[in-house]
């Protein structure tokens, strides 16, 4: 896809090759900047060993050319995890730039960051973008291209995108605008490139839905990826090239979406291996299971997202213990090699009586077929009614995470998310500047005491550490002490 043009567009990812072409927003920004006259973009990634690429003293090159990636007029990051925040930061180092906003000027790229993390938090990115991108990126490209084309100055650039939605700009707003929001004409998103180098393997990925339907209070698919918009099976089956081999269907409740038969079926009709983002216990059924078996799929994986029956119930996640349990009966008789369920624990009304049922259950449900949990600790994020729920804490996680080892170890296989780096990712999830200045001085030796001692440095406190959920409330409602103006200002 490669093209020479005037304007010269980096789009970095601040992670591994392999990570970043597993994101179908990236490739759809990069596909989107290509097709705009005047722009040509290459992409940039981490080099996999960054101390190693350092030592040898050259620029980071761009991955279509070999150029260095910070020789361009704009240099745009695509990232999706508050852990990547350290990596932004170096990889704005390593393609000669200064990672301070303040410390840059005309002679610099435009520094322009979008992704999910951009929706769920900008805050702690404003120490080092000059442009912050909130929302669905195919709304923000053409409007981006055509102040590149004009603008003589970065003034001059701000002036021409100022205003519009979804654009954040930290040097004259101190509040995210309204989102970007994609017309469905937009969609669906599709892979551009498909490689064998990338954590989905030679898969072509297509979006089936944005946004989601469901109530879930922990998820930001709902706020952040704005109205449920669903496509047509057709227009899926249209943008999937005839030599693929492997589909992804990406979407939030993808059993809800009412075409994943008909498109499932189509496909492995034509011999496509399948693979899907999310399936839902409630919907699962015997035709549905037999599509993804003949697609390729050995192991079924759902969430039960809670621990326990009248948590799953407080989320309102509308899983039942039924649900799962049929589940792993359809999964036993169409002789799937095993269930595998994610969940998180340390939400803010969860006790010893939760754990207790989880581990009762994963022994029934062991009874049925093999299982492996996927167990994270909960992370409150902005943008939904969990944003001033207290972090359970690294000690209470830990406690329970060994007890359930020590109860399931010959039961379940069991795959857990570091509650530390867990404590970590909630700091960034509802930070503000201050964070991202913490970052910035530990970016070359990250770990979980330089964190410490970095936000200690730079005076962070957490605000909501008493509160306290309760089972009785909704979630976001608390029964002592003030929730602070600075939650109720940025809960949705």
């Amino acid at each position: 896809m490669f093209k020479h043009a005037p304007i010269r567009v980096t789009l970095a990812f601040p992670n591994r090759y392999s990570v970043g072409m597993a994101s179908l927003g990236y490739q759809v920004i990069y596909r989107m900047f290509n097709q705009e006259e005047g722009v040509a973009c290459e992409r940039a990634f981490l080099p996999d060993d960054v101390e190693a690429f350092e030592k040898g003293g050259q620029p980071l090159p761009t991955v279509e050319t070999g150029r260095a990636a910070g020789n361009c007029e704009l240099f745009a990051i695509s990232v999706s995890f508050e852990l990547d925040l350290t990596n932004i930061i170096r990889l704005l180092d390593i393609a000669g730039m200064h990672p301070l906003r303040e410390k840059r000027d005309d002679s610099d790229p435009v520094v322009m960051v979008g992704g999910p993390l951009t929706s769920s938090n900008p805050y702690p990115l404003t120490p080092f973008a000059d442009v912050i991108i909130i929302g669905d990126g195919e709304q923000i490209v053409p409007v981006v291209s055509e102040a590149l084309r004009e603008a003589t100055s970065r003034e001059d650039f701000y002036d021409l995108v100022d205003g519009m939605p979804g654009v954040f700009l930290p040097a004259r707003h101190t509040h995210e605008p309204k989102w970007a929001t994609a017309p469905k004409e937009l969609l669906p998103a599709y892979s551009q490139i498909v490689t064998p180098h990338s954590e989905l393997s030679n898969m072509f990925l297509v979006e089936a839905q944005r946004g989601c339907p469901r109530p879930c209070t922990f998820c930001l698919a709902r706020t952040m990826y704005g109205p449920n918009r669903n496509n047509q099976a057709q227009e899926l089956l249209d943008v999937i090239p005839d030599w693929v081999q492997k589909v992804g269907l990406v979407g939030a409740a993808l059993s809800d979406f009412p075409h994943t038969k008909y498109v499932g079926r189509t496909l492995t009709d034509r011999g496509i291996k399948l693979g899907v983002s999310s399936i839902r216990a409630d919907t699962v059924d015997a035709e549905l299971a037999e599509i993804l078996k003949a697609g390729g799929l050995r192991t079924f994986t759902v969430a039960s997202d809670a621990p326990s029956e009248r948590l799953r119930r407080w989320l309102k996640k509308g899983i039942t213990t039924e649900d799962l349990t049929k589940t792993a009966q359809i999964s036993r008789d169409l002789g799937f090699k095993g269930v595998k369920v994610y969940m998180m624990i340390g939400l803010g009304p969860e006790n010893d009586d939760d754990i207790s049922e989880l581990i009762a259950f994963t022994k029934d449900l062991a009874k049925i077929n093999r299982i492996a949990l996927g167990i994270s600790p909960f992370v409150p994020k902005r943008h939904t009614p969990h944003f001033a729920d207290a972090f359970a804490g690294v000690q209470v996680i830990e406690k329970r995470m060994k007890r359930i080892q020590k109860e399931l170890r010959t039961t379940a296989e069991l795959r857990n998310v570091s509650a530390k780096w867990a404590w970590v990712e909630s700091v960034v999830a509802r930070g503000g500047p201050e964070v991202g200045m913490a970052a910035y001085s530990i970016y070359r030796n990250e770990s979980i005491g330089a964190w410490k001692k970095a936000l200690e440095e730079v005076g962070w406190s957490d605000e909501f550490e008493t509160n306290a959920a309760a089972i009785d409330l909704p979630p976001g409602q608390y029964a002592s002490g003030e929730v602070s103006a600075h939650a109720q200002g940025l809960a949705v």
